[in-house]
This record gives C-alpha cells, sequence and structure tokens, in this order.
C-alpha cells in the first residue's frame, strides 16, 4: 500500500499540511466571515423581533389598563346613574303615594259626610214611618184622640226621635 510507504511521508505531509492550509485560509477568510454575518444579521432579527414584542406587550398592557379603567369608569358612572334613577323614583313615588293619601281622604270625608247626610235623613223617615205606624196602631185600638202631634211628644219624650 502506498500510504504506508515510508519514502512517500514527507511528500505527503507536505501535500498534507498545503491542503491544510489551504482550506484553512479559505475557510477563515470567505467562509467564516459570512457566516458570521448571517449570525449577526439573524441574532439582529431576532432582538428585533423581541423589542417589537415587549413594545406591542406593553402597548396591549396600556390598552388593558386603560380598558379596565373605562370599565370601572363606566360602572361607576352606571351604579350613579342607578342610584340617582332610584332617589327620584323614590321620591316620585312617595309624593305620588302622599298625593294618592291626601285624594283618598278627601273622598273618605268627602263619602262619609254624604253617609252622615244619608243616615240623618234615613233616621228622620225611620222617626216619621214609625210615628205614622204607632199613629195607626194607637187608632185601631180605638184611641181615635190622639194626634201626630202627641205621637211625635211621647218619641221625643222617651229619645226615639233618632
Amino acid at each position: 500500500m502506498p500510504q504506508i510507504d515510508v519514502s512517500t511521508f514527507l511528500s505527503q505531509a507536505f501535500w498534507l499540511l498545503v491542503c491544510f492550509c489551504t482550506l484553512w485560509g479559505l475557510l477563515s477568510v470567505c467562509i467564516t466571515p459570512k457566516l458570521t454575518d448571517i449570525i449577526e444579521q439573524r441574532k439582529r432579527k431576532i432582538n428585533d423581533f423581541i423589542q417589537k414584542a415587549e413594545q406591542l406587550r406593553s402597548q396591549a398592557e396600556q390598552s388593558l389598563q386603560s380598558y379596565n379603567q373605562a370599565i370601572t369608569t363606566a360602572k361607576a358612572a352606571a351604579e350613579k346613574e342607578i342610584a340617582d334613577s332610584k332617589k327620584e323614583l323614590d321620591a316620585y313615588l312617595a309624593k305620588s303615594e302622599q298625593d294618592l293619601t291626601v285624594k283618598l281622604h278627601k273622598k273618605i270625608q268627602l263619602h262619609e259626610a254624604a253617609l252622615e247626610e244619608e243616615k240623618q235623613v234615613a233616621s228622620q223617615q225611620i222617626v216619621i214611618v214609625a210615628q205614622d205606624l204607632a199613629l195607626d196602631i194607637v187608632k185601631k185600638f180605638g184611641f181615635g184622640k190622639i194626634t201626630k202631634r202627641d205621637i211625635a211628644k211621647i218619641a221625643e219624650k222617651e229619645g226615639l226621635n233618632g
């Protein structure tokens, strides 16, 4: 085998050294700088993406905070509006109830007065009818001298005039 032959060791070592140095130089001059540039560009892109993501995250957090603040403000305004409406409605209901109570008391008083008047008229009519009936009964028993005026006096004396 020619690789093991000692006489060719020196030439093999020379060409190995030449090829290795040539490849080493080619790699260090042409390929490594390009790879380094590509890696640096990727790092910059990744860093840019990270910065943009952080900016977007901070904007999203700010938007969320402003949204939550707007919701809190809207809730407070709605609760205040509801409380004001409730107070207004309670006041209206109280006033309406008071007005209705006054109207009902007036109607009750009016109807009680009318009822009392009707009661007086009915009582007077009952007394008149009772006196007429008593006069008829007395006349039927044969006491013809008694008059309506006598029966009215007796009823007044006994407290039966209503």
